[in-house]
């Protein structure tokens, strides 16, 4: 049924394009459906294009346009070699580079993905980290603490301003119990966070310097028409400062990875240089020793 539907899309297509002659034979290829600038489409070409599923009309509009796509490309690279003939070289030495280079490249990662190393221990990510300090400087400050919210009226503020502060696994909890008891909102920011992000949850009138609220170990109150916010900062990294380690493990494994990979191929290389040298399968000429 496929062999009858791809000669029946060929032979529709050469109605299509305007052949007249009868498709001819060509060797291997099935029949010929088409030709443009020197170069033949023949059925078994249109049959691997065909998607799999496609029947009837469906198959038939798709190898019309397959075919009209075809002639295309091929008179368009006709025109090309006529226009740019003197830089044919040219071309074919860019062709010749990005061929070795892709090979090269499929190399290179069979090597890499035959011995890389991809376990960073905390000592070697703690060791990258102490090495290149300088590399890790914040942009921006970054905290941790946490934030309530509460409605204007409510009695026990004076019980939430000593819990939002607090240290003791058991009164952190026992914060979390009356939040969840009265339905107010805590906000806890166990992992560094940008500061910006934290204070986006607070009532910040504009104009207000938000930085200068960043006072580790000290309980904050703010205020909206509903609301009291308490907000607690427990830790910072300051602007300018070496950002903390874990902000920075996932960027340095990545580091990591990517020296070893590089050392896995300069290893490969080195490893095929002596050896060729050694063998006599590659000589220096002009070296001392030879």
């Amino acid at each position: 049924m496929r062999i009858v539907t791809k000669i029946t899309a060929g032979l529709l297509l050469l109605a299509a394009v305007g052949c007249r002659e009868m498709p001819t034979v060509t060797v291997g290829g099935g029949r010929t459906l088409a030709k443009a600038g020197g170069a033949t489409l023949d059925e078994q070409e249109l049959g691997r294009a065909l998607p799999a599923g496609l029947t009837g009309d469906d198959s038939v509009a798709f190898a019309e346009l397959y075919v009209r796509k075809w002639i295309g490309k091929q008179l368009k690279l006709s025109e090309a070699e006529q226009l740019f003939s003197a830089s044919a070289d040219d071309i074919e030495a860019k062709v010749e580079a990005y061929r070795q280079s892709l090979l090269i490249r499929k190399l290179d990662q069979f090597y890499v993905d035959e011995r890389i190393d991809t376990t960073f221990t905390e000592e070697d990510i703690a060791a990258y980290y102490n090495a290149h300090k300088a590399e890790f400087k914040l942009d921006r400050p970054l905290v941790k603490g946490r934030i309530v919210r509460f409605p204007v009226n409510h009695r026990q503020s004076f019980k939430l301003r000593e819990l939002v502060k607090a240290s003791s696994a058991d009164r952190l909890q026992d914060l979390a119990d009356i939040c969840a008891k009265n339905d107010f909102e805590l906000k806890e920011f166990a992992e560094w966070t940008p500061w910006s992000d934290f204070a986006a949850n607070l009532p910040l009138r504009q104009g207000m310097a938000s930085e200068q609220l960043i006072r580790p170990g000290e309980v904050q109150q703010l205020r909206d028409n509903e609301s009291h916010y308490y907000f607690f900062v427990t830790e910072v990294a300051g602007s300018g400062q070496t950002a903390p380690l874990e902000t920075r493990r996932a960027t340095i494994r990545r580091i990591l990875f990517n020296l070893r990979q590089a050392e896995v191929i300069r290893s490969h290389e080195e490893e095929l240089v002596d050896a060729a040298l050694t063998e006599g399968k590659a000589k220096i000429y002009g070296n001392r020793n030879n």
